[in-house]
């Protein structure tokens, strides 16, 4: 095999490593791990499951990249009709929100949650109950990388450490053998010159020294052999360690991105306020069936705007009648574009680095069919 197999060899094990926990990763690397590249069904699954994660990804964000373009179809749509059209519209529209006005003055006494909240957490009513739970799993699963993070460095940190000691302890081994090396060499030089001028036998002395000169030797030759597989071993758990800090650092951007924009989309900060959000708009929910009759104009009004909408070719008409005032403010419409437009940067910026980590996924789904042909049937 030569050098091929062992270029082959690194490649499985940098596989195996990319879908292992940081326990189970820093343990492999110092021959104790359970999770190695002999279990390939394990791997298999790990695989599998990265795969399937990267797609529902790629799907959610997709879903919503969709909607955001397609609000902002309607918004080019609503521009680019005739004023007659336009001021059917704002006048259902003016309407629709003098309605949603008396219902709040309704309310006004007992609100729990405010007006602007309270619409957002009925435009999104439908999916809110499934995401509560994901973004839940997903704050989970960023605090866990989090600390992957932070056990990698703390492991770099010690790794270096020991390094660092190591190869001090070498270069004080030299410097000091240098300097007994001299002593020895000059001590043998006085016997040697005593035994000359005195006649005496300086036989004894002389192997004594050599005797203590091999006991130091054979110490100094094997703390030299530990000190160098020290370094050895730690430059390798340092490569490791980087090796993993680097995925781990993008799986946690890749969470940290979803978050970002479903915090931002459901305008709160976590998912306790947001289930606080929630449970709130449900007892306002409660509390409007009171007015049933008022909500049944407002009803009546937003259908009718709905349905003028679907006549006019709108893609989404049954939204607008949650954001009804953008139509008739000019204001809020251009404030309306501008988060749409941010929205679909960054939709669009998940999008590209999704379909990367997927690509990434494939090749590693490939090379290891390759390898384990009964196992090609994981994508």
């Amino acid at each position: 095999m030569g050098l091929f197999g062992k270029k082959k060899k690194k490649k499985s094990e940098e596989s195996a490593y990319q879908w292992m926990t940081v326990d189970e990763a820093l343990l492999l690397s110092e021959g104790k791990g359970k999770g190695s590249v002999s279990n390939p069904k394990k791997l298999a699954f790990d695989l599998k499951e990265q795969l399937e994660n990267s797609q529902r990804i790629e799907k959610d964000t997709a879903f919503e990249y969709d909607a955001i373009r397609k609000h902002m179809s309607d918004i080019q749509r609503f521009e680019a009709l005739p004023d007659k059209a336009k001021a059917k519209i704002k006048d259902i529209s003016n309407n629709l929100t003098g309605y949603e006005k008396q219902r709040q003055d309704y309310q006004q006494g007992n609100r729990l949650i405010s007006a602007e909240n309270y619409k957002n957490m009925e435009l999104y009513a439908d999916e809110l109950p499934e995401k509560l739970k994901t973004m839940e799993d997903q704050e989970r699963y960023l605090m866990l990388v989090k600390n992957d993070m932070r056990q990698l460095e703390g492991e770099k940190g010690s790794l270096t450490y020991e390094k660092d000691e190591a190869a001090n302890k070498k270069s004080f081994l030299i410097k000091f053998s240098r300097i007994c090396v001299l002593a020895v060499l000059t001590v043998c030089i006085l016997f040697v010159v005593l035994s000359v001028y005195t006649g005496k036998n300086m036989l004894l002395p002389i192997m004594v020294t050599v005797a203590i000169v091999c006991v130091y030797a054979a110490y100094f030759v094997v703390t030299m052999k530990e000190c160098d597989n020290t370094v050895r071993r730690a430059d390798v758990m340092l490569k490791r360690c980087v090796e993993l800090s680097n995925k781990v650092k993008i799986k946690y951007v890749n969470t940290a991105n979803t978050l970002d924009y479903t915090y931002e989309k459901y305008k709160c900060n976590s998912h306790q306020e947001l289930r606080y959000l929630w449970q709130n708009y449900l007892k306002e929910k409660e509390e409007e069936k009171k007015y049933i009759k008022n909500t049944g104009l407002l009803a009546a009004c937003r259908e009718n705007l709905t349905e003028t909408l679907r006549e006019y070719g709108f893609e989404m008409p049954e939204i607008w009648g949650y954001q009804a005032e953008v139509f008739y403010d000019g204001k809020l419409m251009r404030e309306f574009r501008n988060v749409l437009e941010e929205r679909h940067r960054k939709l669009k910026a998940q999008l590209e680095f999704n379909a990367k980590q997927k690509a990434s996924i494939e090749a590693e789904i490939e090379a290891f069919s390759a390898k384990y042909p009964e196992y090609k049937n994981l994508s």
